[in-house]
């Protein structure tokens, strides 16, 4: 993947990290909604605002940021200004191209973009859409998922976590699957790491992602799934 180190563009406020084998031409404004009219195909709820787009036949995800938690419910979607290589969304991009080069089942990424308003910073990303994926919660939600599935979603981490990969976020929504194949989303704030005494606890927090979800009555799932998965992910490691 020739587009790693990015092509970098400054249009007026903003500046925007691409692709180039994808994006030859990126403006600031494709990263708002109103650009897209007409070739809008769905939307996905969570914290952030994230639309499904066409271009020209192909379908990218358009995900503006926005905080969680106490800071969310104050600053919105605003970040401190410090130069575009230490921004949200560089950030993300930078460490989505290296996986997807790597070979790390993520989308792939298209651009990313700051707007800068004083101080203060928005921020948007596109990436590549897995279209017709569904989350690990939402696949549980509906019935329990085969062994061979289990043995899928193990194949995935292992190879994350070979190739150095840490997700902040490993909850059961941030894991899509697609007839048993599946990939990791949402790299915000995700890194790669040097050792391996980290692996345990991103799958730690992946276990209580499921517990959590279990316990609410939402899932089909069970400490034996569990079991089996780390099982495998475990030979896969060896």
């Amino acid at each position: 993947m020739s587009g790693v180190a990015g092509s970098l563009v400054r249009d007026g406020s903003s500046w925007i990290i691409c692709d180039p084998e994808l994006l030859a031409e990126p403006c600031a404004a494709m990263f708002r909604p109103e650009h897209w009219q007409g070739r809008i195909v769905g939307r996905a709820t969570g914290r952030g605002e994230a639309l499904f787009v066409e271009d020209a036949g192909r379908q990218w995800v358009l995900r503006h940021y926005r905080r969680g938690g106490l800071p969310g419910r104050v600053l919105n979607d605003g970040y401190l200004y410090l130069g575009p290589e230490r921004s949200r969304p560089f950030r993300e991009w930078r460490v989505l191209a290296q996986a997807f080069a790597a070979g790390v089942p993520v989308p792939r990424p298209v651009a990313a973009a700051l707007h800068r308003r004083g101080l203060a910073y928005t921020a948007d990303i596109i990436m590549e859409r897995i279209d017709e994926a569904v989350s690990l919660a939402d696949l549980l939600a509906g019935q329990a998922m085969t062994p061979r599935r289990w043995a899928a979603l193990a194949d995935a981490l292992a190879a994350t976590h070979l190739a150095g990969f840490w997700h902040a976020d490993l909850n059961a929504r941030n894991l899509i699957c697609r007839r048993d194949q599946w990939w990791l989303i949402d790299f915000d704030r995700a890194r790669q790491r040097p050792g391996t005494r980290w692996r345990d606890g991103n799958l730690a927090r992946l276990r209580r992602s499921l517990d959590k979800l279990q316990a609410a009555g939402t899932l089909r799932y069970d400490a034996g799934d569990w079991d089996r998965f780390l099982g495998a992910y475990r030979e896969r490691l060896e």
